[in-house]
C-alpha cells in the first residue's frame, strides 16, 4: 500500500526545513516505505542541495527496503517551473503557448531535452509533464499559457514530441490533466470544474491528445479534479474518484497500461472528500499524490483492504506496475 504514496517530504517528516530531515527521512521511510516523493518550491534551495537531497533519500529507501523511490517535480516550463529561472543555474523556459502560437516542433522537443537532462542530472525521474489541455476557453486562468493551445492535433503532436525527448534524458512524463482541462473557467486548486459536453465533443477535442498519446505508447498520466457528467453522473464527484473516468474511460476503453497519478489530492478541488486515497485507489488510479495526512489516509487504504472493500489482488496489481 506505501509503495501507491507520492508524498511531500514535508508529510513523511512533518518536517518544513529539508535540510534539517536528514534523520527524520530515514526514520519516516523506514515507518512508510512510500512509492516517491514530490518536491515543491519550499524544498528546493540550490543546484547542489536539490541534488544532494535527491541522492540521499534515494540511497535511504534503497537502504531499507532495496526498492527506489519515484522523485517527482512539476516542471512544465514557463509559469509551472520549480527549478528553470529560479536562480539555480538553470535558465528560464518560455511558455508552452508561445512555443504552440510559433508552429516550431522541434523547439517542443529541445524543451523536452532540456528539462530532462537537467532533471535527470539532479536526480528526478518522474515530470508531471507536459500539459496535454486543449485551451479553448479564453477564460481558463489555470492553464492558460500552460497549453500550447486550442488546436487538439498540434497538442497532441507538441506534448507527444516533448514527452519523449524527456524520456530519452531518463525522465517519465505523466501528461495532465485527464480528461482535459482547457475549457474552464474554474481553478480545481480552489473548486471543481465542470466540463458540461457531449463524449462527441470531448473526443475530439479534450480527450484528442491523450487518445494519441496512448497510442504512442505514453507511459505517466495524471488525472484532473474535473467532473465530466457524461461519463460520471454523480455530480461534485471529481474524475480523479471516479471510477468511471478512471477505469471505466482510461483504463478500459481508452486501453491505458501505463502509470495513473492522481492530480494533488490537498487541493480544493478534491480535498472535501473522506478517505481521498481509498476513493482514489478504488476508482483505478495507481498512485496517489501528495495526500494531506499521510498516517491516517494509509490507515483508511489498509482497512478497506482488510474489510474486503478494496481487493487485495488490485494492490498488488498497482504495486506491480509501480514496481515495474
Amino acid at each position: 500500500v506505501a509503495q501507491l504514496f507520492i508524498i511531500t517530504p514535508d508529510a513523511l517528516t512533518g518536517i518544513t526545513d529539508v535540510s534539517a530531515a536528514g534523520n527524520a527521512t530515514y526514520a519516516a521511510l523506514q515507518q512508510y516505505p512510500v512509492g516517491g516523493l514530490v518536491y515543491f518550491e519550499n524544498n528546493l534551495q540550490s543546484y547542489e542541495q536539490i541534488s544532494e537531497m535527491l541522492h540521499n533519500v534515494q540511497q535511504y529507501s534503497m537502504e531499507i527496503s532495496g526498492l527506489p523511490l519515484f522523485l517527482a517535480v512539476d516542471e512544465e516550463g514557463g509559469t509551472v517551473a520549480r527549478i528553470s529561472g529560479q536562480g539555480y543555474g538553470i535558465e528560464p523556459i518560455e511558455d508552452m503557448a508561445a512555443v504552440g502560437a510559433s508552429g516550431d516542433y522541434e523547439r517542443a522537443q529541445e524543451i523536452g531535452t532540456y528539462i530532462g537532462s537537467y532533471l535527470s542530472d539532479l536526480g528526478f525521474n518522474v515530470d508531471f509533464a507536459p500539459c496535454a489541455d486543449v485551451l479553448t476557453n479564453p477564460t481558463n486562468t489555470v492553464v492558460a499559457h500552460r497549453s500550447f493551445g486550442s488546436d487538439a492535433a498540434l497538442v497532441a503532436e507538441m506534448t507527444d514530441l516533448q514527452r519523449k525527448a524527456m524520456e530519452q534524458e531518463g525522465i517519465i512524463g505523466a501528461l495532465k490533466h485527464f480528461p482535459g482541462h482547457g475549457d474552464t473557467d474554474v481553478d480545481s486548486h480552489k473548486a471543481l470544474p465542470v466540463l458540461p459536453f457531449t463524449r462527441e465533443r470531448l473526443d475530439s477535442v479534450e480527450l484528442y491528445p491523450f487518445k494519441e498519446a496512448i497510442r504512442a505508447g505514453v507511459s505517466g498520466m495524471m488525472v484532473g479534479h474535473l467532473q465530466v457528467p457524461v461519463i460520471e453522473p454523480i455530480g461534485d464527484l471529481p474524475s480523479s474518484l471516479s471510477r468511471n473516468v478512471v477505469y471505466g474511460l482510461l483504463t478500459e476503453e481508452l486501453a491505458f497500461k501505463g502509470l495513473i497519478f492522481t492530480d494533488a489530492l490537498a487541493m480544493k478541488g478534491v480535498a472535501g472528500n473522506k478517505s481521498v486515497c481509498l476513493q482514489a485507489l478504488q476508482a483505478g488510479n495507481d498512485l496517489v499524490l501528495a495526500p494531506r495526512r499521510l498516517k491516517e489516509e494509509m490507515d483508511a487504504v489498509l482497512e478497506a483492504v482488510e474489510k474486503g472493500e478494496l481487493p487485495e489482488e488490485e494492490i498488488n496489481a498497482k504495486c506491480r506496475k509501480v514496481l515495474t
